[in-house]
């Protein structure tokens, strides 16, 4: 008898569910997502119907830790929930179909009745067709966010294409920065990056070549049949210049890139691990050397890439990320770089540069809902995104505070300009709960006050 787990936090669904489905499946019930975890550490069902509206753990959540557990990532997934177009739509990219509440019994038996049929019917047929094709993926080996290839299915197929003398190309690609836009957009715009970089990756690839998401922000391309490096040089530069207009249309202001690693078969390696270990190093290259580029390995090491460029194209290259406007956005990392080369700078002199330490804080005795604080830094955003300057540095410090070092200024500008991001803030939500403070320091302040108590000394 086929088992099948039901998880909804409505104690009246389960057991229509379960009155439904147990003269003809294994029914077990759960509640909340960690329950589920823990249950599936011991045993495997059949299927899994789910609500995907969960408190304790959102079902997309619990969804994506399933799908990356290697020993449940298989298990199909019938999601359930009340009639809402987009999240319908959601749902159908990462389950097997969706059930929409209140439902009939009968109609909902059906559903389960389909998608277990249709289930076991592709794994016969994957059973038959692995026998004569190495290169055969199972429906569910594929990422649950982008489609594209997960990693195990990938390497089998560029494995066998690499051991059968297939020529070609391996382009590892990372997503530059993608935790500073995290922390700057929220989780889900982070999930509508990753599927920007699939599409563009879908979009200027072949039908024969092979995509794949190996996991978090990296991905991978196997070029069949393609060793030119120009023709390589071409695919590299437009994939970096696309996923740059998508972000642009998306109305993405953030220093997020693609840097491109490239190996090449049989020139530098025949078989996957060794072409894998290659494209990965000259990765690495591109993201000790400013990001946002591509780079070919060589066994010479980078001063022998053949990768060279002029200053025109390398200058090129950097102002391609440079926003339009707004401060420019850094990781906390970048952030620490140019606050010591400013503060060497106010070693040999007086410099007029300001540190800005913006943080939202909510009323006393009041706890904000995660959906509140969310909104909340998003309209800190929007206001930093209107007042500030190119010339200016910023970085997402916490989920709470925001780090701005404001360039040329003096202390009366540096009053006016913070004011009126305050302002901006409180404009977007006059009755809101969480406020936003701010305190700020003349940058090197430090030195200059050692100095002139040095001198009042002399």
């Amino acid at each position: 008898m086929k088992h099948i787990l039901v998880v909804d936090e409505d104690r009246t669904i389960l057991e229509i569910v379960k009155n439904t489905l147990s003269s003809t499946y294994k029914v077990t019930e759960m509640v909340t997502g960690p329950q589920v975890l823990q249950f599936l550490t011991t045993t495997i069902p059949d299927l899994i119907l789910m609500e995907v509206q969960l408190t304790v753990m959102d079902g997309f959540e619990l969804i994506n830790r399933i799908r990356n557990n290697e020993a449940t990532k298989r298990i199909p997934i019938v999601c359930m929930s009340k009639r809402d177009v987009e999240l319908e739509n959601r749902c159908r990219t990462v389950a097997a179909d969706f059930i929409i509440k209140p439902f009939i019994p009968s109609a909902m038996l059906q559903t389960i009745n389909d998608t277990i049929a249709s289930i076991d019917q592709q794994r016969s047929l994957g059973g038959m067709m692995q026998g004569n094709n190495a290169e055969y993926v199972d429906p569910s080996q594929r990422d649950v966010l982008t489609g594209l290839l997960d990693w195990n299915a990938a390497v089998q197929i560029i494995d066998h294409r690499l051991n059968s003398n297939y020529s070609g190309s391996l382009f590892m690609i990372d997503l530059d920065n993608s935790k500073a836009f995290a922390d700057v957009y929220g989780s889900q715009s982070s999930e509508m990056v990753l599927q920007m970089a699939a599409r563009t990756v879908q979009e200027n690839t072949d039908s024969d070549d092979v995509l794949c998401r190996v996991f978090g922000d990296v991905f991978m391309i196997f070029f069949s049949g393609i060793t030119d490096r120009q023709t390589l040089k071409q695919k590299a530069e437009t994939l970096i210049s696309e996923f740059a207009w998508k972000l642009s249309e998306g109305r993405f202001d953030a220093n997020t890139s693609l840097s491109i690693g490239i190996g090449i078969a049989p020139e530098d390696a025949r078989d996957f691990v060794h072409l894998y270990s290659m494209a990965d190093k000259a990765l690495y290259f591109v993201k000790q050397s400013g990001k946002g580029s591509y780079h070919f390995y060589s066994k010479e090491g980078d001063g022998g890439n053949g990768n060279n460029v002029d200053l025109w194209s390398l200058q090129t290259n950097f102002s391609s990320v440079i926003p339009d406007k707004g401060a420019y956005l850094l990781d906390i990392r970048g952030f620490q770089y140019v606050y010591n080369f400013l503060h060497r700078r106010a070693e040999r002199g007086s410099i007029d540069a300001r540190m800005v330490l913006f943080t939202l804080a909510p009323d006393q005795g009041y706890l904000p809902k995660k959906e509140e604080l969310e909104k909340a830094v998003e309209r800190l955003d929007q206001a930093l995104y209107s007042t500030l300057r190119r010339g200016d540095v910023s970085t997402q410090y916490s989920g709470r505070q925001v780090l701005v070092i404001l360039l040329d200024i003096t202390a009366e500008a540096c009053a006016t300009v913070v004011q009126r991001v305050a302002i901006n803030y409180e404009k977007m939500d006059p009755q809101g709960r969480i406020h936003l403070l701010y305190e700020t320091v003349e940058l090197g302040a430090d030195i200059i006050a050692a100095k002139a108590a040095l001198d009042a000394t002399k």
